[in-house]
């Protein structure tokens, strides 16, 4: 979707000062939340009437009203410019804020299809999780298996497969040493799917992948269609499924929650793109709370968040947040997971976003970054998804870079504000 801060659009219903003034001086959520009775039916978003009204976004209801939208205009405006700048197949991008699942950035954009909006692009999975699914299984690796980041296993290959004989030691050929952790900033495969084969069962992978809201409805102000996690029981592809290939698919907003769910402390924030809402009669509306719920227990939390440290400072996502001297890019650290799959146009796999579009020679690219910055003290958390030519050299974290950029210099603009509204 791009919003867009045009004067109008014919379907945009226009509303009355009163009304207006409701939005701007209206209940916030939480206020709304005190005096609400039990049951509150939650107001849905039509995001394609979404559009920019002075400071803020505003969009209609399903069903009449209107709503001011959380989205944050620099960010959206960021979000939206840096995925057509490169004139994608399909793209997508959401950021959301932490702890309270604010809705910053939900942004599609695609060139094969321009009829697709966020909507399309950010609320359905139609890609598969790839490496990032390798947070959810290093997360039952410490939670389930009881492991620590800095368990070594011995491994060979597993740059861009997984075969039967990466699972077994092979003293022979396994020259290569390396930690859990490495796993996960490298991406490298074999170690995360020869852990998880002697430290992991099957179910166990499944309760973690349904707590992060693998096969769940997300409660959203919008219809998400839900992420899905095959996770197979034949020792081969269990092993697969956990280093990314293929068995799982996720949406740009769920993968943006799992990594606000690292970056919370294992606990998920309950998105939300509402601000404050009136119905078609022009009263405010309350608006329902969806609390957040335990994912994980918190250290482990922790330890899965300084792992994905790792993806910029040494691994898979280096050149985008440092320099040839080692030196961070950005004045803050970012912690975050790389992935990579390319289309194969399978039954079983995730249908790409347009039905009608089928990439010539199936040569599309999914590539991803999900993370949250700053990695210390996270106040944002972020997906961005790219569907690229195989032969393209853009990634998906070069893109999540410029947003990142731009929540620095606006968060620098109004740190700055304060400081001299105090004088």
């Amino acid at each position: 979707m791009r919003f867009l801060a045009a004067p109008g659009r014919p379907s945009f219903r226009l509303f009355s000062t009163v009304s207006a003034a409701l939005l701007a001086a209206g209940p916030s959520p939480a206020e709304a939340q005190e005096d609400a009775a039990p049951a509150i039916v939650r107001p849905m978003v039509a995001l394609e009437t979404a559009v920019l009204r002075g400071a803020h976004f505003i969009a209609d209801l399903e069903g009449g009203g209107i709503a001011q939208l959380t989205l944050n205009p620099g960010l959206q405006t960021a979000a939206e410019e840096a995925l057509a700048a490169h004139h994608l197949p399909f793209g997508a991008a959401a950021v959301v804020s932490i702890p309270d699942g604010r809705v910053l950035v939900l942004a599609g954009y695609s060139k094969a299809d321009p009829s697709l909006d966020a909507s399309q692009l950010a609320l359905r999975p139609w890609a598969p999780a790839a490496s990032v699914f390798k947070v959810v299984a290093a997360s039952a690796l410490l939670q389930e298996g009881h492991i620590e980041p800095m368990t070594r296993v011995c491994y060979h290959g597993g740059v861009s497969a997984v075969l039967r004989d990466n699972l077994v030691d092979m003293p022979r050929i396994d020259r290569s040493c390396a930690t859990l952790a490495y796993g996960i900033g490298k991406s490298q495969n074999a170690i995360i799917a020869k852990l998880t084969s002697r430290h992991l069962r099957p179910e166990q992978l499944e309760h973690i992948a349904s707590a992060f809201g693998f096969g769940q409805t997300l409660d959203f102000d919008a219809e998400v269609e839900p992420s899905e996690a095959d996770i197979p029981h034949e020792p081969l592809e269990f092993a697969r499924a956990a280093a990314g290939f293929w068995h799982s698919s996720l949406s740009v907003l769920h993968g943006a929650l799992l990594a606000a769910t690292i970056a919370n402390r294992g606990q998920m924030p309950a998105a939300r793109i509402i601000e404050r809402a009136l119905d078609a009669e022009g009263a405010a509306l309350a608006l329902p709370k969806s609390p957040s719920h335990r994912v994980l227990d918190p250290s482990v939390a922790a330890r899965v968040g300084e792992m994905m440290r790792l993806t910029t400072t040494m691994g898979t996502a280096k050149r985008s947040f440092r320099d040839r001297r080692g030196h961070r890019t950005l004045p803050i650290e970012v912690a975050g997971k790389t992935g990579t799959l390319f289309y194969r146009g399978r039954p079983q796999d995730p249908a790409l976003p347009a039905a009608a579009v089928e990439p010539e020679d199936s040569r599309i690219g999914y590539s991803w970054f999900v993370g949250f910055a700053p990695a210390d003290q996270p106040r944002i958390a972020f997906a961005v998804l790219l569907g690229n030519p195989v032969a393209a050299p853009l990634r998906a974290h070069v893109v999540a870079r410029h947003i990142i950029a731009e929540y620095v210099a606006g968060e620098g603009s109004a740190k700055q504000g304060r400081l001299l509204a105090r004088r």
